[in-house]
């Protein structure tokens, strides 16, 4: 066994694997336009296709975060599940049929299902009184992944086509598991972490209110391109869009985890649920230039909620129950953005426009502000 690595060693690595990691995982909506022309699927099969590619992230993270915990095999949990999912990009890349796209794309949201548990627990470990700030750091390499997706995905579709650019995605995940498996030492287990010891009553409630607000991020994120093309845009300009949108996760990232050190979960929680319940009605009343100003806004909120729900599930978490706890979390949040992407779609087919369907967010994101006001100003300190 090498000898432990030191903290901001342990952080870079991880910045860096999230940066493949949320690249990989948010790269389907540059893909909609190509794989809706070629198989001549409208906005129902498009949520279909991200529920499925979704489905397993949010069934799978609270059992694969427990089963680390207890067994100490967070390492082998996180290079398997980058070696999954880029097996499932590769057989998306050759998919004969929608339905075949489908079927696979669940291995993709079983790779998603191994990294934020396991991600956490490591940060957690190594900076055990500042891991608010170090986790938002963290999420910089998140931000860069989403960045960097759009337009890496679009540029290479138009030069080659969609399948050669979903083969292109296997190549970092393969090289990210070899670093891992390199880099990082496996923790000691926790032989008596249980699932059902890692829940509490603000741990669920941290759960669903982080579920409602990644519902309205999500499900303006994966229709984004789609409906630009759908608006005469073309399919390369509104990925670059997209790209440019996504860059404010690098700021709000850093900026969640920095506030929720200085001020609490719950306040930042509040502040983000305010924010997004004004600008998903900004986005119902507005068009062109100054809507898209509005989802841009929508998706700082949403980003600068990512480091601070792992960091509340991180701050409820039992004591070596840190994976399971940010699963229960993020699985909660990962099977409700799944099921609203077909009703998102099934609306949109319903009234014939995208944004009428995406405004409909709004009543989601008042109800995530109200539920936010019940978190608790002092959650459990590990």
């Amino acid at each position: 066994m090498t000898s432990k690595p030191q903290p901001r060693a342990t952080l870079f690595v991880f910045i860096a694997a999230h940066t493949v990691n949320d690249f990989y995982a948010t790269i389907l909506p540059a893909f909609l336009p190509a794989v809706a022309s070629e198989f001549d699927l409208d906005y129902t099969e498009l949520g279909i296709l991200s529920f499925a590619f979704t489905l397993l992230t949010g069934v799978l993270q609270p059992t694969l975060g427990n089963i680390a915990d207890r067994s100490g095999r967070r390492r082998w949990m996180l290079v398997r599940g980058f070696r999954v999912a880029a097996v499932g990009f590769l057989a998306m890349a050759v998919a004969p049929t929608f339905w075949f796209i489908v079927a696979v794309s669940l291995l993709c949201g079983l790779g998603a299902a191994t990294y934020h548990p396991q991600a956490t627990a490591f940060i957690v470990s190594a900076y055990p009184r500042r891991f608010g700030r170090m986790l938002g750091i963290h999420g910089w390499g998140g931000a860069v992944g989403h960045f960097l997706a759009p337009a890496a995905a679009v540029l290479v579709i138009a030069a080659f086509n969609w399948r050669i650019a979903m083969m292109a995605i296997a190549i970092p995940l393969v090289l990210t598991a070899i670093m891992l498996r390199v880099r990082l030492d496996e923790p000691p287990p926790t032989r008596s972490a249980t699932l059902r010891s890692s829940i509490s009553s603000q741990l669920v409630l941290v759960a669903i209110t982080f579920g409602l607000f990644s519902v309205v991020g999500r499900s303006f994120l994966t229709f984004f391109v789609k409906m630009l093309v759908d608006e005469g845009w073309q399919e390369t300009s509104a990925g670059v869009l997209l790209t440019i949108v996504l860059l404010v996760g690098a700021i709000a990232q850093p900026l969640g985890g920095w506030a929720f050190d200085r001020i609490g979960g719950r306040q930042v929680f509040l502040a983000a649920a305010s924010g997004t319940v004004v600008r998903v009605a900004a986005f119902a009343v507005t068009s062109g230039a100054v809507s898209l100003i509005v989802v841009t806004g929508i998706a700082f909120f949403a980003f600068s909620l990512f480091p601070v729900g792992l960091a509340l599930a991180s701050q409820l978490a039992p004591k070596g129950q840190t994976g399971a706890a940010v699963g229960i979390v993020f699985g909660v949040s990962g099977l409700m953005t799944a099921a609203a992407q077909p009703a998102v779609g099934a609306i949109a087919e319903m009234v014939g426009d995208i944004r009428v369907a995406l405004a409909w967010q709004l009543p989601v994101a008042l109800l995530s502000l109200v539920l936010a006001t019940r978190i608790a100003k002092e959650p459990g300190v590990r």
